[in-house]
C-alpha cells in the first residue's frame, strides 16, 4: 500500500512540474476542450451520485462479484476484478482479469497500473474511497443491493454503463418472472427461519431488510429475527439475541458463511447450537434443521444468479415443511 501512495505522490509531482512549464496556444486549446468536453454518458449510481463521462468507458474494474457477473451477463468484460474469495469466480471468462483486492482492502497500485476508465465499487463500503480512486484518473460508480429489486436497479445501471440497456431489461424481466413464479408456488407456506451470517469471530442475524432476508421472504419463509434491531454500522443485520430468537422457535436455521475457513466456521456454529441448552430447545436444532447455504449464492450478493438463490431457498424451505 505504501508503494501505491509513493507512486501517486510521484505522479502528482510530475503533473505539477508539467503545469509549471509554459504552454503554447494549441496546448491550451486541447486542455480547455478536455475540461469542457461533451458528456456522452451520465449515470446516477446507487449512492445517489451523478457521474458524467466524456467518452464511452472501455476499461472496467469491478470490486464485487455481483458487479462482475452482471457486467459479463450484459456482454461486457472487466480488466480488473476483486481478489478471489470462497464464492469463486463467476463467470470463468473473468478469471484472467487482474485481481486488485477487495472492497475493504484495495490495492491502489494494481488498480492504477490497469489505467481504468471506470471502477465499479460498493456503495456501502467504498464511498469513503472515492477520492483516492478518482485520483487515479478513473470515474467511480457505486452499487449495492439489499433486495431483489435493488439487484434489478444494479443491472439497469451497469447496462447503461456498458451500452447494453436492452439486455439489462431482458435480464430484469427474466428475474421478475422467476420472482413471481417462486412467490406463487410458495404462497401460503410459512416456515419460521433464522438466517445467520457467520464470519470469523462473530455471528449476526439477517433482517428482512437484507438481501438474504428478502430472498427468504419471496421463497415463503418467516424471518424470526424480524423485530431485532440492526447494528449501527451493519443495519441489515442484528446481534444474535438468543432469548428472543428461541421464543420465536425457528423451524430451520440457515448459516451463510462470509470469509474465513468455511468448514471451521460451520463446525463451530453447529457445536454451539448443539451444546447450548437454549438453542437445543428450538425445533430447528431438535430436528437437525441447521443448513449451510452456498457461499456463491448467499455469502455475498450473487448478482444475476439471484434466480438460483430464490430456487434454492424455496427448495430448502419445502424440505422443512414436509
Amino acid at each position: 500500500m505504501k508503494k501505491a501512495y509513493l507512486g501517486l505522490f510521484f505522479i502528482a509531482i510530475v503533473a505539477l512540474s508539467a503545469c509549471s512549464q509554459p504552454t503554447n496556444s494549441a496546448e491550451k486549446k486541447i486542455s480547455n476542450e478536455t475540461k469542457t468536453g461533451k458528456t456522452v454518458l451520465q449515470i446516477k449510481d446507487m449512492a445517489g451520485r451523478t457521474v458524467r463521462f466524456e467518452k464511452k468507458p472501455q476499461r472496467i474494474i469491478t470490486l464485487t462479484n455481483s458487479d462482475m457477473n452482471i457486467v459479463y451477463a450484459l456482454g461486457g468484460k472487466v480488466v480488473g476484478r476483486q481478489t478471489q474469495d470462497a464464492s469463486g469466480v463467476d463467470p470463468k471468462e473473468a478469471e484472467s482479469a487482474t485481481q486488485v483486492g477487495n472492497t475493504h482492502d484495495l490495492n491502489l497500485e494494481k488498480i492504477a497500473s490497469l489505467a481504468p476508465d471506470v471502477i465499479v465499487a460498493s456503495s456501502e463500503q467504498n464511498l469513503k474511497d472515492v477520492p483516492a480512486l478518482e485520483s487515479l484518473g478513473a470515474k467511480v460508480i457505486l452499487t449495492g443491493a439489499n433486495s431483489v429489486d435493488e439487484i434489478k436497479q444494479q443491472t439497469t445501471i451497469l447496462g447503461k454503463l456498458v451500452g447494453a440497456e436492452e439486455r439489462a431489461k431482458e435480464l430484469n424481466n427474466t428475474l421478475s418472472k422467476k420472482e413471481q413464479e417462486v412467490e406463487t408456488a410458495q404462497a401460503g407456506k410459512k416456515v419460521r427461519a433464522l438466517l445467520v451470517l457467520g464470519a470469523p469471530g462473530s455471528n449476526y442475524a439477517a433482517l428482512p431488510s437484507s438481501l438474504s432476508g428478502d430472498t427468504l421472504r419471496i421463497a415463503g419463509g418467516e424471518n424470526v429475527a424480524e423485530n431485532l434491531k440492526g447494528v449501527e454500522n451493519f443495519p441489515q443485520y442484528a446481534a444474535l439475541n438468543i432469548e428472543k430468537i428461541v421464543a420465536e422457535d425457528p423451524e430451520v436455521i440457515f448459516l451463510m458463511i462470509h470469509g474465513g475457513d468455511e468448514k471451521e466456521t460451520e463446525m463451530a456454529f453447529r457445536k454451539e447450537m448443539e451444546q447450548n441448552e437454549a438453542w437445543n430447545s428450538t425445533t430447528a436444532v431438535k430436528k437437525g434443521n441447521i443448513k449451510v447455504l452456498p457461499a456463491n449464492l448467499f455469502g455475498t450478493n450473487p448478482g444475476v444468479r439471484i434466480d438460483e438463490a430464490l430456487t434454492y431457498m424455496a427448495n430448502q424451505l419445502n424440505q422443512v415443511a414436509k
